[in-house]
C-alpha cells in the first residue's frame, strides 16, 4: 500500500508552465506561472462547473491539495465563500505555498495536515460542497474509490450538498464506481474532461434544487468575464452527456 503521507515530491517546467508530480513522472497538477490561478488542466477547468450549479457557495472542502489549482480558484473567485483544503503530505502544503503561489491561512481559508478519510470521520459538521481530488502517482488509492467512503461523504453532506470525485477514465473500474455514487446520491451528472483522461462526477444530495438552463446559462455569461478558458465548452458537453437528466428535471 502506498504511503500518501511520505510520496516522492518533483517539480518541472516547460513552456512557462510549473508542474507537481508525485512519485513518477505523471502530471498530478500544473500552474501558468504568469498566472498562478488559472486552471490549467483540463480536469480542472470541468470542476468550476460547479459555480453553475451554486452561485455563491457557503464553503467548500476540497480533499487533495496538489499544487492548489482547485483551492485558489474558489478562493480568488468566490471572496465570500470559505475554503477548507485537506492534504495528508506535509511537504505538498510547503511545495504548494512556496512554489505555487497557494495563499497561506486567512480568516476564510485553510489548510489541514490530515487523512481525508480520518478527517472526515473526525469531523462532522455538514458541508455544502466537498471536492475529492486524491491521486498518487499510479492513480486514486483503493480507499478513495471504496462505497463505504462514498457513504461517508454523503453523511457529511448537507441536504442540498454536492460531492464532486475526479476518476480516472481509463481504470476499468470506473463505471463501477459510477454505478455505486447512483445508489448512495439522488442525481449524478457525468462530464469527461478529455478522451481518454479524468472523468468528474457531480453528485448531489436528495433536496438539492437544480437551476434552470436559462439560470445557468446567466452564470456562465457572468463567469466567462472571470475565467480565460473555455468553460462553455464544457457546459455544453455536460447538457449532452446528462440529456436525458436534465430533461426528466425540466432543466432543457
Amino acid at each position: 500500500m502506498v504511503d500518501l503521507k511520505t510520496l516522492p515530491i518533483e517539480i518541472s517546467e516547460t513552456n512557462e508552465v510549473r508542474s507537481l508530480h508525485l512519485e513518477t513522472d505523471s502530471i498530478q497538477s500544473s500552474m501558468l506561472i504568469q498566472d498562478p490561478i488559472h486552471l490549467t488542466l483540463k480536469y480542472t477547468q470541468v470542476v468550476a462547473l460547479t459555480l453553475l450549479f451554486f452561485r455563491h457557495p457557503k464553503n467548500i472542502t476540497i480533499l487533495g491539495l496538489g499544487a492548489g489549482s482547485l483551492t485558489k480558484f474558489f478562493f480568488y473567485l468566490c471572496p465570500k465563500t470559505k475554503i477548507h483544503t485537506i492534504e495528508i503530505n506535509p511537504r505538498v502544503i510547503d511545495v504548494a505555498h512556496q512554489m505555487f503561489d497557494v495563499p497561506f491561512e486567512t480568516k476564510r481559508h485553510h489548510i489541514t495536515e490530515s487523512d481525508a478519510e480520518i478527517y472526515l470521520k473526525q469531523n462532522k459538521t455538514k458541508l455544502q460542497i466537498i471536492i475529492s481530488d486524491i491521486f498518487d502517482g499510479y492513480g486514486i488509492p483503493r480507499t478513495f474509490t471504496q462505497k463505504k467512503y462514498f457513504k461517508l461523504c454523503s453523511e457529511r453532506l448537507e441536504n442540498n450538498g454536492l460531492f464532486i470525485i475526479n476518476l480516472w477514465g481509463s481504470d476499468k473500474k470506473t463505471p463501477n464506481y459510477i454505478q455505486d455514487l447512483k445508489l448512495i446520491f439522488s442525481k449524478v451528472i457525468i462530464v469527461e474532461s478529455d478522451n481518454p483522461g479524468n472523468v468528474i462526477i457531480f453528485c448531489f444530495k436528495h433536496s438539492f434544487l437544480f437551476p434552470s438552463k436559462r439560470q445557468m446559462d446567466l452564470r456562465l455569461s457572468f463567469l466567462e468575464n472571470k475565467i480565460n478558458f473555455d468553460l462553455p465548452f464544457f457546459y455544453k458537453r455536460m447538457l449532452k452527456r446528462n440529456k436525458q437528466l436534465f430533461e426528466s428535471m425540466n432543466c432543457l
